[in-house]
């Protein structure tokens, strides 16, 4: 198969498809932005659930911290 035949078959895909989503524009667009809102759901999510981590291996850093301090003898 020579390129033209390619390039051709690339473009027949490639105008069908954009006839496809311009006659269901409305149901796409619909979607998307549902699966959007529910991507940024998660990514709220996530970014909590990783502050509550940072801050509780903070927590635990400081409370080794202290007793390191604690049990070490005290230099003159």
């Amino acid at each position: 198969m020579n390129n033209w035949w390619k390039y051709g078959l690339a473009f027949l895909g490639g105008a069908v498809a954009g006839a496809l989503v311009y006659k269901n524009a409305k149901e796409i667009r619909d979607i998307c932005a549902k699966t959007l809102g529910g991507v940024m759901d998660l990514r709220d999510k996530a970014m909590e659930t990783a502050e509550l981590v940072k801050e509780s291996a903070e927590d635990l850093i400081a409370e080794a911290d202290a007793k390191r301090k604690a049990a070490s003898p005290k230099e003159a």
